[in-house]
């Protein structure tokens, strides 16, 4: 067989076991396994070659970043930074129209650059925020919709394990994808206060009128606002080290994991349950990244050795479309899979086949990856299968007035912060110095 058609049979074979429901990992194998016996006819090298890409996969000295982020935000969780950031934001933010609105995406947007995780944030900030909005008389569709929308901010700014899969997959440095990403995540942050601002304006009815201070408030708010201030010392420590130059990915991961460990025995104490289940959480989110990245390996390994990529990028070639449209091609084909799969399956499924190409095409990496990431978090908010939409959702219950709400009333309300991360992503595709200037300063 041709390389095109073991590369079209081996797309359609992953697609249809991953639609029968089998784990995205065991699928890469088998398929990578079926794709190298079709291209040599021996059982035993297709062997050969799963063995030596799940040796080689993870034992490189960056892969220890996930283990120790996940340990950062699931320790700065347990140590109850995203309550602390959310009440220091509404209470700064308390006098502005829509002001508990943008508390909620300034404190998604601070706890991100810990977390790393979209769905963690949005679980999180419906049982914190929702009832606040509700209470002040926001409307509840766009309520929902802010959490669920802005969420999204955890997969954009650093550290992201997005990031962290891609520039394995892409063979591009994970520092410099963590800066890169930084301007757009503020760019991001913004965009979404500006949705809450305009709709603020065209539908009054959607956003109560400014609250005022309460006499507790005024007494103790220099104490409430400033709260938050191990954290953003955290962050700024972590992420700054990377930037300056200071330590890798990986040592940067380290010290934020033993940073935000100080502040659980500082704020909480040292309770042995409470660690040993952060710890095992921190374990099992890192193993299933470890395996997909093994298995995604493996994939992108088997269609270099048959010439698929080689085959793909030469047609691609010969359509004769501009590089910028091919650019624009594959962001909208990330975008429709975004409503179909998760993000991580397909960034594992595209970087193979699509980096190869954007390369030749002589595309800064570092910038196709952030423009990778922000379409496809645009299906965190997209039907049918949106998982902030059904996190929010399966995060409601015990929250008063909220007992009949649907998905269709969380991805209605989550509709203008879509279309904001659409005009970021394009703003990132048309001007890619946002992207670009902070890591080639480093």
């Amino acid at each position: 067989m041709s390389p095109m058609v073991i590369a079209l049979f081996s797309l359609v074979l992953l697609l249809v076991l991953i639609f029968c429901g089998i784990h995205l990992s065991t699928s890469l194998m088998f398929t990578s396994l079926v794709t190298v016996f079709f291209f040599t006819g021996r059982f035993a090298v297709a062997m050969n070659v799963l063995a030596q890409s799940a040796w080689g996969a993870v034992r490189q000295y960056m892969f220890g970043v996930i283990p120790l982020f996940v340990l950062m935000g699931l320790f700065a969780n347990l140590s109850g930074a995203s309550k602390d950031l959310y009440d220091s934001a509404s209470l700064m933010l308390k006098k502005v129209r829509g002001g508990v609105g943008v508390a909620t995406v300034v404190a998604n947007a601070i706890f991100a650059a810990i977390t790393g995780v979209t769905v963690a944030s949005a679980a999180i900030f419906t049982k914190i925020a929702l009832p606040q909005m509700l209470r002040l008389n926001y409307n509840k569709k766009f309520a929902l919709g802010t959490i669920s929308g802005s969420a999204i901010l955890g997969m954009l700014i650093p550290p992201s394990l997005l990031m962290i899969v891609y520039g394995s997959q892409a063979d591009v440095s994970i520092g410099k994808l963590f800066v890169s990403a930084i301007i757009p995540g503020i760019i991001m942050t913004i965009a979404f206060i500006i949705v809450i601002l305009i709709v603020g304006k065209v539908k009054p009815s959607y956003i109560p009128e400014v609250e005022q201070l309460t006499e507790e408030e005024k007494k103790d708010y220099w104490k409430i606002v400033l709260k938050p201030w191990p954290i953003i010392v955290l962050i700024i420590v972590s992420l700054g080290g990377i930037w300056g130059g200071f330590f890798t990915p990986t040592e940067a991961g380290g010290v934020g994991a033993f940073g935000a460990f100080l502040i659980v025995l500082f704020k909480k104490g040292f309770k042995k349950k409470e660690i040993w289940e952060t710890l095992l959480s921190a374990g099992s989110t890192s193993g299933s990244v470890l395996i997909l990245l093994v298995s995604a390996s493996t994939y992108s390994k088997t269609l270099s050795m048959c010439g698929i990529i080689n085959s793909i990028s030469a047609f691609v070639e010969g359509l004769n479309i501009a590089p910028l449209g091919v650019i624009l091609i594959f962001i909208l084909i990330l975008m429709i899979l975004g409503c179909i799969l998760d993000s991580t399956s397909i960034l594992l499924l595209t970087t193979p086949l699509m980096c190869p190409i954007v390369r030749d095409m002589g595309y800064d990496m570092v910038w196709f990856g952030l423009v990778m990431i922000i379409a496809i978090e645009t299906g965190m908010i997209t039907p049918p299968f949106g998982m902030n939409v059904f996190t929010v959702k399966s995060s409601l219950y015990g929250i008063k007035g909220c007992e009949n709400t649907t998905v269709n009333d969380i991805f209605a309300g989550s509709t203008p912060f879509l279309i904001a991360i659409i005009v970021v992503d394009l703003l990132c595709v048309f001007v890619p110095s946002l992207v670009t200037y902070l890591p080639n300063h480093m």
